[in-house]
């Protein structure tokens, strides 16, 4: 071939391959077009167990619509909160944080005190941090939180001061109610936006009332991106659920045999509370698809922690435990036509991904101006695993520290006694193998000491207040 033939060839080559640049990014700009600022839905529950829902393998718990939202879009088996208590697993999420670098470790009472607190300092989510609310907001969204806060209850705390522009709910736990500990709580107040609208409101339909702010919030919104952060406040103890729910499950004669403990208690409405909460997704779906956004909006629903009351499934723990079952939690998405149906997704995920992965879904990026410990896990989202960056997570236990890592499928409890799972082969933490493997426990507890070094030394203040000013 001679020069002329060369030149010429080349010179075809470089229109073509022009030309295939040019319709890849054609259609690649397509695709984030249709996928702009997708709208956003966050259901979490309050305390609801790994194994408290059917497609999680409970037996006796009817929950048809999250059954149905898992076999339309991915269930996670190996996902985690930041924490295994309401406060500092509700910061992680919104910020992306492991809660202790965040400086709000541990759960808060009202009047934004911290246990034990003795100094007069109120404690909640520092207005400086930039939530994940915040972000979406400074970039168009509307921005409603729906729920339990329990991030703060002083003003300078709450939603309106965290990039929230609508709030309804309470501001922090259920059980925090005049009488119902030893502790002398004020009456529980019901915010409707800055306003107080009710003391003590009748938990037997916080689930319906959120569920109707909800829908209301998505309706009026229907016509621009939007991020709905939806905290239920049930099951947490003590468990409510609305009359018509209850009586699908009791009878006018069962509910009159329960007395004592059980009925102060309330444990025995548990199942009930979470099938409202699964009628209370449904309802959220439905209202999504009648409105034709289901194919732009990601909807995730997971839990704050592990159960006090319900099913763990095989994980060992409860709420508080830093085995499996305080930690490692429900967790489902759905996003019509993006998500592949029927997904399940067994790699280490955890809340604190939430905020780079929805950031860069909207395209958004993160702030340069601290640290965020979530990483991107949209490539599992859009079904390819090998973009999956996440392969260890940390368990901290409030003020105690940082207790056990997880790498692959090994997980460490550090310490004098050191216990070491495959969690691969023993879900249900039942074989200590440290002794077998030492080299792995020196490996884990390396690392371990590595990251608590670096939260350690780059941990920011949380927001502290005055309580006499």
């Amino acid at each position: 071939m001679n020069l002329k033939c060369i030149l010429k060839s080349q010179k075809q080559f470089r229109i073509v391959l022009s030309c295939l640049i040019t319709v890849f990014c054609f259609s690649f700009n397509g695709i984030a077009q249709s996928h702009n600022k997708p709208n956003v839905v966050i259901i979490f529950t309050d305390d609801q167990g790994y194994g408290d829902v059917g497609c999680y393998g409970n037996k006796n718990i009817r929950t048809p619509h999250l059954d149905k939202m898992a076999s339309d879009g991915i269930l996670f088996t190996d996902f985690y909160v930041a924490a295994a208590v309401c406060t500092p697993s509700r910061a992680a999420l919104l910020t992306g944080c492991y809660p202790q670098r965040v400086g709000l470790p541990s759960v808060l009472f009202p009047n934004s005190m911290p246990r034990g607190q003795q100094d007069g300092m109120a404690l909640g989510l520092n207005p400086e941090e930039t939530t994940i609310a915040e972000l979406l907001q400074k970039h168009g969204y509307a921005t409603a939180c729906v729920g339990k806060w329990h991030l703060g209850d002083l003003p300078d705390f709450m939603p309106w001061s965290q990039g929230f522009d609508e709030y309804y709910g309470l501001p922090y736990s259920n059980d925090m109610i005049p009488g119902a500990t030893k502790h002398d709580f004020p009456p529980i107040p019901l915010y409707d936006g800055k306003r107080v609208i009710e003391s003590n409101p009748d938990q037997d339909f916080l689930t319906k009332r959120y569920t109707e702010k909800a829908l209301d919030f998505i309706k009026r919104n229907q016509d621009k991106p939007f991020f709905l952060y939806l905290a239920h406040s049930m099951p947490h103890r003590p468990c409510h659920v609305s009359d018509s729910l209850a009586s699908l499950r009791f009878t006018e004669e069962q509910l009159s045999g329960i007395s004592g403990e059980d009925k102060e208690s309330r444990d025995f409405l548990y199942p009930a509370a979470i099938e409202e909460l699964d009628w209370s997704v449904g309802e959220i779906l439905k209202k999504l698809e009648a409105l034709g956004l289901e194919d732009n909006t990601l909807v995730i629903f997971t839990s704050d922690n592990g159960p006090a009351v319900g099913s763990t499934g095989p994980l060992r723990g409860r709420k508080g435990s830093m085995y499996e079952a305080g930690m490692r939690v429900p967790c489902i998405m759905k996003w019509e036509g993006t998500i592949p149906k029927g997904t399940k997704c067994n790699k280490i995920c955890a809340s604190i991904d939430f905020y780079p992965t929805l950031a860069n879904l909207s395209g958004i990026g993160l702030p340069h101006d601290a640290i965020i410990d979530g990483v991107d896990i949209s490539g599992l989202l859009l079904g390819n695993e090998k973009l999956h960056p996440r392969n260890q997570f940390l368990y901290f236990d409030q003020n105690r520290g940082l207790k056990a890592i997880r790498k692959g499928k090994w997980k460490l409890f550090t310490g004098n006694t050191p216990q070491l799972y495959n969690l691969e082969n023993d879900i249900g933490e039942k074989n200590n193998l440290a002794v077998d493997y030492p080299e792995k426990v020196h490996q884990l507890n390396e690392i371990a000491r590595l990251h608590a070094a670096e939260l350690n030394e780059n941990k920011r203040e949380p927001g502290l207040i005055q309580m006499n000013q």
